[in-house]
């Protein structure tokens, strides 16, 4: 990655805020190590293990690495046969102890929630024979202990005595010579027991002179009777301490066998803290895991600048579908900066592992490396203006760019691929400018500009730049794979609103708010005179762009709420409906059982009847009336019919044989006749003619029918529309612009089928204006298209000559 940009899009500063929910030093060192990463499945896995560290927090936020040191200065000092002093083993003791708990917690995880973690703590060696001998030797504050070994317990034992033994006898000394004392006290110097004896009695008192206040008042002897005593003391505290000197090269020589399970052991904890690290700055920003991909697209919803406090307006941008450029317009103090750093920090975190503050379902891309030039500061080191600054930044990042396209074979899919080369896909490099071509002069800055702009986009880098200047608007409205955005002014509080509108270009608003602000009418007008023409019809055009915008936003939430209101009046009567066929079939089901209860008594009558017949006691007429009124009950029971609904199968057989232009057919889909009219080169989709309206659909979706079968079916021609719930969903306009023209016609003749088919009244057509050659053959194939009523060209506000509005109907 560019060091250079790091630094410029304050990546530092992120890591270093990380490293502050770090525990130890050497987890707070792999943070402040951690680099973005330029392979996807890293990238990945470093979010996973984030993500899974998230959920530990939540699920067990006790577990970590408490108490855990970077112990390996200690452990190379034991590699090399050193001795470690007893603070040293604390610290390795509560290092061994802390990844025992890290790895008996990360093991007893579920593998399928936390399958990193869940590893990364069966990795990590277990080494509690450490433990056990480190809390036989020292105490936690360091000292060795009497259960180090058995020698030192006695040494020690031995030394409590003689000293117990010195204490009384120079106890008795002291009451003895109490006449002589500065003090009735035990002392000691030069690791001896003395008495303070008076400067002028000292010859009453026989022994060794070892001090003498700074007065001379004062003299510290050591009675000749006590140095036999103090002598066994001293000798016992040598002994001491040449044992402990043993035990402590030997546990240190124990250590230094385990020196490299120990520096595993140090490096796992450090790297399991960093994954905790980046969860606790994650909670602590209200992050989430962005998706990764590699085809360079960026989707980013309610992202927030992580560095940035307080109310923070949060920026939707994307990139990488449609356009793969964006050129951010606005005022100075607008936000345009902060959407650019923005979207080039959050990039380096989520390859860095980091999760971003943006909602979920965010997408970020993998890039091989993020360039930035950002910033107005003069190089005073090499006493270079701001242009020159810029302009050797903008160099250093090109050269960069063409390095890293000579490196790979690069492809593109999706919408893209017919404004490209072919067999070619963006980059994966990621560019950030903030006001391109500033600093110089406006005409050759701006003309600067669009030509680093045109290099980049010929070699389809995804790019993200800020400016001012209108003709990096205009290029970026005509240009395929080039998009304006902006940050949106409120003029009526004359400030910015800092929201990133994608799609639209900002407005300069200098005249606009010098007016609010109550400059003289008169002034503004030969402002606008002097902007000239071209300016003013900008700013006319950009201004009736956003309105159109505001309008097409207020429709939008109007048409929702009908929207809504129709779906809630739907579910109602569908409600009804239902009500009221379960109503009359439980109407119907009881007349029914009414029924056959009568039609069995009826038929009990009839067989006594039968019988009286035979026995010749009942008349013919008496038997036809019983047979009458069974009969009519029967059809009481009888099965209602059926509602007639539109058959799917009318009857007609279809016959053997390929498809010929001239065949009357069926299409499927309508359940209607049509004569085919002609059939593609691939004989996959035909042209078919219905009454007046013409369509094209898949060969398997028509049935070939003889002349005579079609003329005792045929009807009077109709086209039956599917229903609201069936009809396609089509957009409101075909985007074909940097389309080749044979393509461009196939996919319109799909378009206008399907606009017809969800019964649309009209469409918009987007060519662009470009050299006329799309414009001119999409105008020529509507002029004589069935389903095409009318078409004019768009609006101004539209798009004007390089859009074409069409009337549907045949």
């Amino acid at each position: 990655m560019h060091e250079k940009s790091l630094v410029t899009l304050e990546y530092p500063k992120i890591l270093e805020k990380v490293a502050k929910e770090a525990s130890f030093s050497a987890s707070k060192e792999l943070v402040m190590e951690l680099k973005p990463t330029t392979d996807l499945e890293e990238a990945r896995r470093r979010l996973a293990a984030t993500t899974e560290a998230v959920r530990l927090i939540d699920l067990r936020p006790e577990v970590g690495v408490g108490g855990a040191r970077d112990i390996r200065p200690h452990l190379a000092r034991a590699a090399r046969d050193g001795v470690l002093l007893p603070k040293e083993l604390v610290d390795i003791l509560n290092t061994v102890r802390s990844s025992l708990n890290v790895a008996r917690a990360l093991e007893k995880l579920d593998p399928e929630q936390f399958p990193l973690l869940h590893d990364l703590g069966s990795a990590i060696p277990q080494r509690p024979q450490i433990v056990r001998r480190i809390e036989m030797t020292v105490s936690e504050e360091g000292e060795v202990l009497d259960t180090a070994s058995p020698a030192l317990r006695r040494i020690r034992f031995d030394i409590r005595g003689a000293n117990q033994r010195l204490q009384d006898r120079l106890r008795n000394l002291v009451s003895e010579y109490s006449n002589v004392l500065q003090e009735p006290i035990i002392t000691i110097r030069n690791d001896r027991y003395v008495i303070p004896v008076k400067a002028e009695n000292k010859g009453h008192v026989r022994g060794i002179v070892h001090d003498q206040s700074s007065s001379g008042a004062t003299v510290f002897i050591e009675p000749m009777v006590v140095v036999e005593l103090n002598n066994k003391v001293r000798e016992l505290m040598i002994e001491e301490r040449q044992e402990v000197d043993r035990i402590l090269r030997a546990l240190s020589a124990e250590i230094g066998k385990e020196v490299d399970a120990l520096r595993v052991v140090v490096d796992l904890l450090a790297e399991f803290d960093l994954h905790m690290a980046k969860a606790r700055y994650s909670r602590m920003t209200r992050s989430s895991e962005p998706k990764l991909n590699e085809e360079g697209r960026i989707d980013l919803h309610n992202a927030r600048h992580p560095l940035l406090t307080g109310n923070v307006v949060p920026t939707n941008f994307h990139i990488g579908q449609d356009f793969f450029m964006v050129v951010i317009t606005g005022p100075n103090t607008g936000g345009k900066t902060v959407a650019l750093k923005t979207v080039g920090l959050l990039t380096l975190m989520a390859q860095a592992g980091l999760h971003i503050p943006v909602d979920e379902h965010s997408e970020i891309a993998v890039f091989e490396d993020v360039l930035a030039d950002i910033g107005d500061e003069q190089s005073i080191e090499q006493s270079l203006s701001t242009f020159s600054s810029h302009m050797s930044r903008i160099i250093e990042i090109l050269r960069r760019v063409d390095e890293i396209q000579k490196k790979h074979t690069i492809h593109i899919q999706g919408r893209l691929a017919e404004t490209l080369k072919q067999n070619s896909r963006p980059a994966q490099v990621l560019v950030l400018f903030d006001e391109l071509g500033a600093g110089t002069d406006p005409s050759e800055g701006s003309a600067l500009a669009r030509a680093i702009l045109s290099y980049l986009l010929e070699r389809h880098v995804t790019t993200v730049a800020t400016t001012h200047y209108t003709e990096l608007k205009a290029f970026a409205h005509e240009e395929p794979g080039v998009t304006n955005a902006s940050v949106e002014f409120n003029l009526e509080t004359l400030s910015p609103t800092y929201k990133l509108s994608i799609g639209v270009p900002g407005r300069s608003n200098a005249l606009a708010i010098a007016r609010r602000l109550g400059l003289d009418e008169s002034i503004i007008e030969r402002g606008r005179e002097f902007l000239g023409s071209a300016g003013v019809h900008m700013e006319n055009l950009l201004e009736g762009l956003q309105e159109e915008r505001k309008a097409v936003s207020d429709e939008r939430y109007h048409l929702s709420m009908e929207r809504a209101e129709a779906e809630y009046q739907r579910k109602q009567l569908e409600e009804e409906r239902h009500r009221l066929e379960e109503e009359r079939v439980r109407i119907l089901n009881e007349a029914r059982a009414q029924a056959r209860r009568e039609l069995q008594e009826v038929q009990a009558k009839l067989a006594k009847v039968k019988v009286s017949l035979e026995r010749g006691t009942l008349s013919r007429e008496r038997l036809n009336q019983v047979r009458n009124t069974a009969q009519r009950l029967e059809e009481k029971v009888a099965p209602v019919p059926e509602p007639i609904r539109q058959k799917k199968d009318d009857g007609v057989r279809k016959i053997d044989g390929p498809l010929q232009v001239g065949d009357t057919v069926r299409v499927l889909s309508f359940g209607q006749l049509a004569e085919l009219v002609s059939l593609s080169a691939d004989r996959s989709t035909a042209e078919v003619q219905m009454g007046a309206m013409r369509f094209r659909v898949d060969v398997n979706n028509i049935e070939r029918l003889s002349k005579r079968q079609a003329k005792e079916e045929r009807v009077a021609p109709s086209i039956v529309l599917p229903s609201v719930e069936e009809r396609p969903q089509v957009p409101m306009e075909l985007d074909m612009r940097g389309w080749r023209v044979e393509d461009a016609l196939e996919e319109l003749d799909a378009y206008l089928n399907n606009a017809v088919m969800a019964g649309m009244p009209f469409v918009r057509i987007i060519h662009g204006k470009g050299t006329g050659a799309l414009r001119t053959a999409v105008r020529q194939h509507l002029s004589h298209h069935p389903l095409v009523k009318s078409y004019t060209p768009g609006s101004p506000a539209e798009g004007g000559d390089g859009v074409t509005v069409v009337k549907m109907g045949a």
